[in-house]
C-alpha cells in the first residue's frame, strides 16, 4: 500500500481495498505492533546466553539492526515513496532471513513483517508476501527437524495477520464512509441554513414590499384621486377668482407632495426587489443569468421567450428568477454540460419557465428517495417556492439524457399588482 500525507490514498498493488483514513483502531493496532516487536526482540536477543560466542555476537548484531531499521522506519515510512518503503520492508526481511539459521526464535518475528507486507505491498501482492514468507519460516526449520509447533507457529500467525487486517481494512473503510457522511451532513445543513435564511431575507423584503404597496402606495394614491376631484369641483364652482386661488395653491401642493411620497414609495418596493428585477423585466433578468453564467463557465446558454410578454406579479417574478437562478447554477455545477436552454412562455392559463440541459442528468426517483437534507436542498426549494404559489415544478432527467426542469404558475396568481402603477393614474400625477 503506497504512503502518502493523505491516509486515504489508494494502495498501488491493493486491488479494490481502500486506505481509509486514520483512526484510533489502527493507531491502537501499529502501537501494539511495536510492543509485540519490541517484546520479540528482547527474546530473540535472550537467547544469545545459550549461544556460542560467535553466534552470540551475529545474534545480537542482527537484532540491534533489525531494532533499529524497524524503528526507524515506523517513525518515517508514512512519509516515503513507494520505492523508498519497499526497500525498508525488504532489508527488514533479509535480516530476519540472516537471523533465522542464528536464533530459532528469530522465526517469530515475521509476525510484524506481515503486517508490513500488507500495509505496504497491499491486496493480492500482500498476501503473497505474507504465503512466501510464511513457507520460508518453515522451511528453515527443515535441516533441524520439523515439529508440530514449528509448522502451526508462522501459518496461525499468517491466518491470524490477515484475519486482523481484513478486519480493520473493514473497519477503516466503515469510518472514512461515516465521516465523509458526516461531512456531507454538515455541508448540507450549512446549505440549508444559507438557504433558509437567504429565503427568509427574500420573503421578509416581499412581505414589506407588499405592505408598502397595500398601504401607503394605496393611500397616496387615492388622496391624490381625491384632490384631483377636489380641484376639479373648485374650479367649477360659482366662486370668483380671487377667491378659488388660495384653496387650488394648497390643493396643489397637497397633490404634489402625495406625488413625490408616492414615487419614493414606488422607488422603496422596486428596492426591496431582487436586485436582477430591480433595473430589468423578467426575461432581461433571465438574460442577465445566461449571460453571468454562460461567461464564468464557458456554458451555452440560449433564453427564449414565447408568447405575449406580461408584466408579473412582484412576487411571481421574483420566485421565477430564483427558480432559474438555482436551476442553471446545478447545471454549472453538476451536469458537465455543454448547452442549456431557458424557456419563459406566456400562456392562456399559465405562465411556464424551462430550464433543460445536454448534461449527464440523474435518476430523480433516486434523489426523491434520499434522507432529507442530504443534498439536493436546491431543488426542493425550488419546489417549495413554485408550490408556495400555486404552481407545479416537475423535474425529467435519467443519466446520461440531460435533465429538464419546469414550473407553471397559473395566470390566477400571475397579474400584475394594481394600485401603483403610473398609467392607473390621470396624467399629470
Amino acid at each position: 500500500m503506497q504512503s502518502s500525507p493523505d491516509p486515504a490514498a489508494p494502495a498501488p498493488g491493493g486491488g479494490d481495498e481502500v486506505r481509509a483514513r486514520e483512526f484510533g483502531g489502527e493507531i491502537s493496532l501499529r502501537s501494539g505492533i511495536h510492543v509485540l516487536t519490541s517484546v520479540l526482540l528482547v527474546v530473540a536477543l535472550g537467547v544469545s546466553v545459550r549461544l556460542p560466542l560467535s553466534a552470540a555476537v551475529i545474534n545480537l548484531v542482527l537484532c540491534s539492526l533489525f531494532a533499529f531499521t524497524y524503528f526507524f522506519g515506523a517513525m518515517w515510512w508514512n512519509q516515503w515513496g513507494q520505492k523508498a518503503q519497499l526497500a525498508w520492508v525488504t532489508a527488514l526481511t533479509v535480516l530476519w532471513v540472516f537471523q533465522l539459521p542464528v536464533g530459532p526464535v528469530a522465526v517469530y518475528l515475521v509476525f510484524p513483517l506481515f503486517f508490513l507486507y500488507l500495509q505496504i505491498i497491499g491486496g493480492i501482492g500482500g498476501v503473497v508476501a505474507v504465503v512466501v514468507t510464511t513457507a520460508v519460516a518453515i522451511l528453515t526449520q527443515v535441516p533441524a527437524g520439523l515439529t508440530v509447533g514449528g509448522v502451526m507457529g508462522p501459518g496461525v500467525s499468517a491466518l491470524v495477520t490477515l484475519a486482523i487486517n481484513y478486519a480493520f481494512t473493514k473497519l477503516a473503510r466503515a469510518n472514512r464512509e461515516r465521516q465523509d457522511l458526516i461531512d456531507q451532513l454538515m455541508a448540507t445543513r450549512s446549505e440549508l441554513a444559507e438557504t433558509q435564511h437567504a429565503a427568509g431575507v427574500v420573503a421578509e423584503r416581499q412581505r414589506i414590499a407588499h405592505e408598502i404597496h397595500d398601504t401607503l402606495a394605496q393611500g397616496l394614491s387615492s388622496i391624490q384621486m381625491l384632490l384631483h376631484v377636489a380641484e376639479s369641483e373648485l374650479t367649477d364652482s360659482p366662486l370668483s377668482d380671487a377667491d378659488r386661488a388660495a384653496p387650488l395653491e394648497r390643493i396643489r401642493l397637497a397633490r404634489s407632495t402625495a406625488a413625490e411620497n408616492l414615487s419614493e414609495a414606488r422607488a422603496m418596493i422596486a428596492a426591496l426587489q431582487p436586485a436582477a428585477l430591480s433595473t430589468a423585466s423578467l426575461d432581461g433578468a433571465l438574460q442577465r443569468i445566461a449571460a453571468n453564467h454562460g461567461a464564468a463557465s464557458g456554458l451555452d446558454i440560449e433564453v427564449d421567450v414565447d408568447g405575449a410578454n406580461r408584466q408579473l406579479a412582484m412576487k411571481e417574478e421574483a420566485a421565477l428568477l430564483r427558480i432559474a437562478q438555482g436551476a442553471v447554477a446545478n447545471v454549472v455545477t453538476h451536469a458537465a454540460a455543454v448547452r442549456c436552454r431557458i424557456s419563459l412562455s406566456y400562456g392562456v392559463d399559465e405562465v411556464r419557465l424551462d430550464v433543460v440541459d445536454d448534461g449527464c442528468g440523474f435518476d430523480p426517483a433516486d434523489v426523491a428517495n434520499r434522507p432529507a437534507g442530504l443534498g439536493h436542498v436546491g431543488l426542493a426549494a425550488m419546489r417549495q417556492r413554485a408550490e408556495e404559489l400555486g404552481g407545479v415544478l416537475e423535474v425529467e432527467s435519467a443519466p446520461g439524457a440531460g435533465t429538464a426542469i419546469s414550473v407553471a404558475l397559473p395566470r390566477s396568481t400571475a397579474e400584475p399588482d394594481d394600485g401603483v402603477a403610473a398609467e392607473s393614474f390621470p396624467e399629470g400625477f
